[in-house]
């Protein structure tokens, strides 16, 4: 799964899903929901477009 991380805290990450999974061990997952994870659950990192980041979640994603 593709997550664009909004925030982290105390290792922790916040991110919103930005794919759209098959249902897993009963998860309902969608596109655009919010999740919370671990760095364990990391494989890899790259940095998106700005612009594509706009495109699909708004300006407001940079807000805190």
């Amino acid at each position: 799964m593709w997550v664009i991380v909004k925030a982290r805290s105390e290792g922790v990450y916040i991110g919103l899903l930005d794919n759209d999974p098959v249902t897993a061990e009963n998860l309902q997952l969608q596109k655009g929901d919010v999740i919370t994870f671990g760095p364990e659950h990391v494989s890899a990192i790259s940095t998106p477009p700005r612009d594509y980041v706009i495109e699909k979640y708004g300006v407001s994603f940079f807000e805190e």
